[in-house]
């Protein structure tokens, strides 16, 4: 038969429903969005919850040596690579005390000029003014950009950053943060870095002003901690990204392509078999049976799309690009996995066992 004539035969049996291409593509179109869908679904779970752990300051870590942190080297870290806000924090030895408050002393931490861009702190910038955290601000009833009655002086709000009770280091729920000049020695340095590698904790230590932890006895030397250790040491997104039980989606999703092609063409063996008694070959049968089934898994592929790339862009928070590719993989098994089906069904299909179809049918 010319190709012509193999193209227009197999648009007739899709046409006609003899392929039932509608079922399978609506079979294909379910396994595929399910797979993909549950990849999309665990990816994402990955980054929500990497981002909770750097939301909740998991990922800054807190250097504490009492009048032993350099606060120009501390500063300094946000130059390392994955390191993205570092600074220096040291308690003044009184407090403030509001105007609107006298009667109650505000714990007051001096931070130094690289200060802010804490995730865990709303990302303030030390640059705008001081900080003070939300609690304290709910009573004060003040907001950034407002001046903070003191009753040393009035002071300029530049961020108010939230601090809730979720395992943080305790001490900053209702504090002032007022940026200070870094001649004196601080007490902590607080560095956020994502991941957080062994090469940068071993450069940590460099923050110490030199000779500061030589005379101390052994137990009071310098703490590493983190702002937020509720969640964990370290959130390992690389392994969990690994080992994710959907990762075998695409295999999945061929597996059954196959069977859904091998299928289509064994439920129309006897058709199949009597054509060839009547004179169609091999190779223009596995083109035709290619293109009926071409018909309808493309199809399914093109319906899964849009779903696929509608739930990628709800979740939140994330790359929606990221998880759109993850999501591609099992969409493109689907359709090589379908052929395979096909032609080794056709393949498998001789003309000698007609009878026996048609005994079996």
């Amino acid at each position: 038969m010319r190709l012509g004539s193999l193209i227009h035969e197999a648009v007739l049996n899709v046409a006609s429903g003899t392929t039932r291409a509608a079922l399978f593509c609506l079979a294909l179109a379910c396994v595929v969005v399910g797979c993909a869908g549950a990849e999309i679904a665990v990816v994402a779970d990955i980054g929500h919850r990497a981002a909770e752990f750097r939301d909740r300051g998991g990922s800054t870590l807190v250097y504490r040596m009492k009048n032993g942190i350099n606060a120009s080297v501390c500063d300094r870290l946000r130059s390392i690579p994955d390191v993205s806000a570092a600074g220096a924090v040291r308690q003044r030895s009184s407090g403030e005390v509001a105007v609107a408050l006298p009667d109650q002393v505000i714990p007051t931490f001096d931070v130094s000029a690289g200060f802010g861009g804490y995730r865990a702190l709303g990302a303030p910038s030390a640059a705008s003014g001081v900080f003070i955290a939300e609690d304290l601000a709910s009573t004060l009833g003040v907001a950034p950009g407002q001046s903070l009655a003191l009753t040393s002086g009035a002071s300029r709000i530049g961020a108010v950053f939230p601090y809730p009770a979720d395992g943080r280091l305790s001490g900053y729920g209702y504090s002032i943060l007022s940026p200070a000049d870094a001649s004196q020695p601080y007490d902590e340095c607080w560095i956020e870095a994502w991941p957080v590698t062994d090469a940068l904790l071993s450069v940590v230590p460099t923050v110490l002003v030199p000779g500061a932890a030589s005379n101390l006895p052994p137990g009071q030397g310098p703490e590493l901690k983190q702002l937020n250790a509720s969640l964990g040491t370290r959130f390992d997104g690389a392994h969990a990204f690994e080992s994710r039980i959907t990762r075998f989606a695409p295999v999945v999703v061929a597996v059954v392509g196959v069977i859904l092609g091998f299928i289509s063409v064994t439920r129309r063996r006897l058709e199949l078999a009597a054509a060839r008694h009547a004179g169609v070959n091999v190779a223009g049968q596995t083109f035709q049976s290619v293109v009926e089934s071409l018909a309808w898994s493309v199809t399914a592929s093109l319906v899964a799309l849009p779903l696929l790339g509608s739930f990628a862009v709800v979740q939140e928070p994330g790359d929606p690009m990221a998880l759109w590719s993850v999501a591609l993989w099992p969409v493109a098994a689907s359709v090589p996995a379908v052929l395979i089906g096909t032609v080794s069904a056709v393949l498998g299909i001789r003309e000698r066992h007609l009878f026996v179809y048609f005994k079996s049918r």
